[in-house]
């Protein structure tokens, strides 16, 4: 993925008459640089043609910013369609121009991460904003209020260990307060055996991303199977764990994606109505960024759909794959009328769900200009 920058030369007894108007009126990605080819400006905003007309324009004295007339030499343009590309091209910039400080450079908001390191004999519970192969991360949460409300309702509903130590079984600690409260399931005593507590794992993994039903459905079938063989005890002890389930769903009802299921596709505006820019995340990071024409857009996009959601794909850095994550979910916690982020799965049903989307964004501009005239 490319994106290419218009150059303009700088010169300061003919820039605004001749070079300006150059610039578009729309948001965009500019460079500048100084007498030397040294880069000393990459940013963003919302209007080209009135932020170069502010940098090299008449100066004010109420204007505070650097008098660039004088030190620069060339500047680089990218207009943009929408603030989802705006921000994804600012990031991709300045991550291969300033790698070791792209990320102190707040292009957009991150967000902490829920992981489960399932390699962990008795995993607990952890916040991280890094990612690594071969653990469950869900998010995004907010803040950290909102990390710990679910940490705490997962801990108690399903009694998995909150406490530091290295469990590895028959090691007993009578001096923690969890242990001595019984709200674990005290792994450390073996009161549970590791199959046991990976069970209670996958179904607070199932409670994050909402699938109560899938919780359920297979606790009243147990349910059932234990009472048709009259053992009624057991049968009641998954009767009161369901309720748990049940009563923790109302004390939290928010709901996360998991890092590697978080396949989508997130459908973009352009400059005209008859083309459209796609972006295609799969397991969180952005793997294609693609503009079609819409008349052509379901043989085009289809072995586009299938490359991007359906095949392997490997990360180069899987500090990118989070921060193209949280890119992503800004999105999502925030969402935008013209920025929709729709499922990826299945990857054949792609094209047509993209042009639904697209005739629904017709019928509201139709609707729009209706109203307007009446």
């Amino acid at each position: 993925m490319e994106f290419v920058f218009q150059p303009v030369e700088y010169d300061r007894g003919r820039f605004i008459e001749q070079s300006l108007p150059a610039f578009p009126k729309r948001s965009g990605i500019y460079r500048i640089f100084d007498t030397r080819g040294k880069l000393i400006v990459l940013d963003k905003t919302s209007n080209l043609h009135r932020r170069m007309e502010r940098f090299f324009g008449e100066r004010s004295e109420m204007l505070r910013d650097l008098d660039l007339r004088e030190i620069s030499s060339r500047i680089e343009f990218r207009s943009t369609d929408s603030p989802f590309e705006t921000l994804y091209v600012l990031y991709r910039e300045r991550r291969v121009l300033f790698p070791k400080t792209y990320r102190k450079m707040r292009t957009f908001r991150f967000f902490t991460l829920m992981k489960i390191n399932r390699k962990q004999r008795f995993p607990r519970i952890y916040a991280t904003r890094q990612v690594k192969s071969g653990v469950d991360y869900f998010g995004p949460f907010t803040g950290r209020g909102q990390f710990n409300r679910l940490k705490t309702a997962l801990e108690r509903t399903f009694k998995l260990r909150p406490c530091l130590y290295n469990i590895r079984g028959n090691d007993p600690h009578p001096d923690c307060l969890y242990f001595q409260m019984h709200t674990c399931s005290r792994p450390c005593n073996n009161d549970i055996d590791r199959q046991g507590y990976l069970r209670d794992i996958d179904e607070a993994i199932a409670f994050i991303q909402g699938h109560d039903r899938k919780i359920e459905d297979q606790l009243v079938a147990e349910m059932t199977s234990l009472s048709s063989g009259m053992n009624f005890e057991a049968a009641e002890f998954t009767r009161r764990r369901l309720e748990k389930i049940k009563k923790a769903r109302l004390e939290v009802k928010d709901t996360f994606y998991s890092l590697w299921s978080l396949n989508a596709v997130v459908v973009l505006p352009t400059d005209s109505v008859t083309r459209c820019k796609i972006a295609f995340v799969r397991e969180g990071g952005i793997v294609g960024f693609e503009e079609y024409a819409v008349e052509t857009l379901a043989g085009a996009m289809a072995p586009d759909a299938d490359r991007f959601l359906n095949k392997p794909v490997e990360f180069v850095s899987r500090e990118w794959q989070y921060d193209e994550f949280c890119l992503v979910s800004n999105f999502i916690v925030d969402p935008l009328q013209s920025v929709d982020v729709l499922p990826g799965w299945p990857a054949d049903d792609v094209p047509a769900r993209v042009i639904e989307r697209l005739q629904q964004r017709k019928r509201k501009r139709k609707q729009s200009h209706v109203d307007t005239v009446a």
